[in-house]
């Protein structure tokens, strides 16, 4: 029992090279061998088991981060796709599927939306620029459908710098159908 007491005071103390020195120098330097496959075996194994564990559960935990934010991204984008589709309906006074560009200038006219267009990031400073980044390809005579009106809302969420770039993309698309014109 006591020599159980030893070897769990060595392991877990770091005291091991106390006992280690007494057995080897007092009694035989043949103790060594046991002391460095002990050492060897058990403390650096408990150590990198340990090291282990803890990684694992980081890792793990980092993962379920991962996870959580991904759903609450998507949890959001669920959000903002449903008030967008209400937003959508309100605006459609005709209830043809598609806003017109007075249906669209009505609907930026209130007060409530262009706080909640803020809120989304984007400036809305001129309607008539907003409905041309909406319109996707060639404007349709009906106006915008709810997928491109869905699908311009994400686009333009997010920083200034994305927003010009999108300006950008509509001038191009006029001066295409510029160059385009004057070609036939």
């Amino acid at each position: 029992l006591n020599s159980l007491y030893t070897m769990f005071e060595m392991t877990f103390s770091g005291g091991w090279p106390h006992y280690a020195r007494h057995l080897i120098e007092e009694v035989s330097p043949w103790f060594s061998i046991f002391f460095v496959l002990y050492v060897t075996l058990v403390v650096f194994t408990l150590i990198r088991i340990t090291y282990a564990l803890l990684i694992r559960d980081t890792m793990q935990a980092a993962a379920s981060d991962t996870e959580r934010v991904a759903r609450e991204e998507a949890d959001e984008k669920r959000a903002l796709t449903e008030e967008l589709r209400e937003l959508f309906r309100a605006a459609d006074t005709s209830g043809d599927g598609f806003l017109s560009h007075d249906e669209f200038n009505e609907i930026l006219a209130y007060p409530k939306v262009q706080t909640w267009m803020a809120a989304l990031g984007m400036v809305v400073q001129d309607h008539e620029d907003l409905f041309g980044i909406l319109i996707e390809g060639e404007p349709s005579e009906r106006g915008i459908s709810w997928e491109e009106f869905l699908h311009g809302i994400m686009r333009m969420k997010g920083s200034a710098r994305e927003q010009d770039v999108l300006c950008n993309m509509r001038d191009i698309r006029r001066i295409l159908k510029h160059c385009q014109a004057l070609r036939s």
